[in-house]
């Protein structure tokens, strides 16, 4: 036993004698390889446009004799400004392969990263730095300079149509025009786009402009091209032909032009805008030259969407002019002849004014705003001071004198008559000029409006009343010789005036407010409008008299909604809008309702 335990011992001694006697195989070792030779394709790389999906240069280079397979090694491609020894150096990985291929778009791309400007030329540095996969025995290729020119993508602006384009007032909301474009970018940085606009002939030295930030589309409702268009140059009411492109910018700044687009013509047929109201004043008019002009005998009626129209004495020798705000010498309308013709605004109107009719006398005016063009003609009709209604359509019957003043008209212009009356369906009713006298009439054959017919051209049954019993707002003109009925839904009778007042507005809480910034202007006998500055968060009510807390309107809606009347106004008052700004308010007591509309 003890023998058998001394053999084992022995074999374990020498087998690690033997172990540690074996001799250990040295390491891999690589060797250090050779710089590479690079070479550039061309010297000069000027790619345009259509190459930029195109290979338009290579970088190559020798074989480095490094001791691996040259399938792992690896080469870096460093491009620098010449002058910058590669401290601000862009770098291109390559394994495996000893060249490099850029189209024009990455070179285009590259420049654009260096920050330099485009469709310009640049001279650069390269070189390329070879080492095994591991980053080891890193050597540096000889200095290759080459020059680089960047370019700009075109851009093509495409129009929804070329067709001639004759802008109308009653389409003003809609869709004019609209264009498209392709993109025109330069590297990563954020390109803006710009639409300009000028008229045939100009030079886009001071462009009508539109900024549409990134986006390649646009459209242009027709308000918005009439006022691009009359901006431009062509006057209300006239046909041009515009110009559109659009420009490119870097950046958000709208300051570093980069790509102008082709060039799109359109001819374009304007209005002028049409004002809220018009005015008649000058020496030619009883009232003079005096603003504000007398009311409501200076007033104009509206006749339709794009015309206004009057009736006024003209005095022969003596000039006037049209206003849209009532005590304003902001803006006004004119032109050159005494009998109409083209209709011009603000610096376009004659020094001399409008100048009168030859002889003095009554004249009717109509100005039309789509056609951008006024009439001055002889007006042989009569239009009587004062008018009344009479029948058993009303509350007073057929009873002659009428009671006054529930059923005696209000003169609200030149030539119109309007008023609020209960009406009883079934029933019939007459217009007078003089109340409790018999001698002359006005009527009609529709319950609803239309032609004003005199004394026997009346129907022997009268007018008819309308079909649903109620309160009617009953408008009477004799300029057009018309008459319209349309059921009334605000307080009876209406305001003659009206004015805000509150923390929303300039004036604050005082009372009286000042005017006329915050005087409305009666559009009707209806329909008041005013344009003002509103600060949010705030608080505002409607007064029929300025200066007295008697009587309000106000509502519970910062954007509009139902006219409310003295204690149904809440007691917040009426919100102002979410966003301070300027915003068109209009108060009709025909709908009752109430309207703000940003400006």
């Amino acid at each position: 036993m003890k023998y058998l335990l001394k053999a084992g011992i022995l074999t374990l001694v020498l087998a690690v004698i033997l172990t540690a006697c074996s001799k250990v195989s040295p390491l891999q070792l690589f060797g250090n390889g050779t710089p590479v030779t690079l070479t550039a394709s061309s010297n000069n790389i000027t790619p345009t446009p259509s190459d930029s999906n195109k290979v338009v240069a290579t970088f190559s280079w020798t074989n480095p004799n490094y001791a691996t397979d040259s399938t792992t090694q690896k080469f870096v491609l460093e491009v620098d400004s010449t002058g910058r020894n590669f401290s601000k150096e862009i770098t291109s990985i390559v394994v495996g392969k000893p060249f490099i291929s850029f189209t024009g778009q990455q070179l285009n791309d590259m420049l654009a990263a260096f920050g330099f400007a485009p469709g310009q030329t640049f001279t650069f540095d390269m070189r390329v730095t070879s080492s095994y996969g591991n980053n080891n025995e890193q050597l540096k290729s000889n200095v290759v300079t080459v020059k680089i020119t960047s370019y700009l993508v075109p851009i093509t602006l495409v129009p929804s149509s070329t067709a001639d384009l004759t802008l109308l007032v009653a389409n003003a909301s809609n869709k004019a025009i609209g264009f498209n474009w392709n993109a025109s970018n330069y590297g990563t940085n954020t390109i803006n786009y710009a639409l300009q606009m000028d008229t045939l002939g100009g030079t886009f030295a001071n462009p009508q402009v539109i900024k549409y930030g990134t986006a390649l589309t646009s459209s242009i409702t027709v308000n918005d091209l009439n006022s691009l268009a009359i901006a431009a140059g062509i006057q209300g009411g006239s046909t041009k032909t515009m110009v559109f492109r659009i420009v490119s910018y870097m950046g958000t700044t709208y300051t570093t032009k980069m790509v102008v687009s082709n060039v799109v013509n359109i001819k374009v047929t304007t209005f002028t805008p049409v004002p809220p109201a018009l005015y008649i004043v000058g020496g030619a008019t009883d009232g003079g030259w005096g603003n504000p002009v007398p009311l409501p005998s200076q007033q104009f009626s509206r006749i339709n969407a794009v015309s206004y129209g009057i009736v006024v004495n003209l005095k022969a020798g003596d000039s006037y002019l049209f206003l849209p705000l009532n005590g304003d010498w902001g803006h006004k309308y004119g032109g050159t002849s005494a009998t109409g013709g083209q209709l011009l605004a603000d610096g376009a109107v004659p020094g001399s004014n409008t100048p009168s009719p030859a002889t003095t006398g009554t004249y009717q005016i109509v100005v039309n705003f789509q056609t951008g063009t006024y009439t001055v003609t002889p007006f042989t009709s009569t239009i009587p001071t004062n008018l009344y209604i009479v029948g058993d359509a009303t509350d007073g019957g057929w009873n002659n004198p009428v009671p006054v003043p529930s059923q005696q008209f209000t003169k609200i212009d030149g030539a119109s008559f309007a008023a609020v009356v209960n009406m009883t369906a079934g029933k019939s009713y007459l217009f007078l000029p003089l109340n409790g006298d018999w001698g002359h009439k006005y009527g009609g054959t529709s319950a609803t409006g239309g032609t004003l017919l005199a004394d026997n051209a009346v129907p022997g049954s009268n007018t008819p009343a309308p079909a649903t019993s109620g309160l009617y707002l009953i408008v009477v003109n004799f300029q057009t010789n018309t008459y319209t009925v349309t059921p009334y839904l605000g307080p009876a009778p209406p305001p003659t005036n009206l004015y805000i007042v509150g923390d929303a507005t300039a004036g604050g809480w005082n009372n009286p407010v000042p005017t006329p910034s915050q005087q409305f202007t009666r559009i009707s006998l209806t329909d008041f409008q005013l344009t003002i500055p509103l600060t949010a968060g705030k608080g505002y009510v409607f007064l029929p008299l300025n200066g007295d807390w008697g009587h309000k309107y106000g509502g519970t809606s910062a954007t509009g909604g139902t006219i409310l009347a003295d204690g149904a106004v809440p007691g917040s008052n009426t919100p102002s809008p979410a966003v301070t700004g300027t915003y068109l308010i209009d108060v009709n007591f025909l709908t009752g309702q109430y309207t703000l509309t940003k400006q």
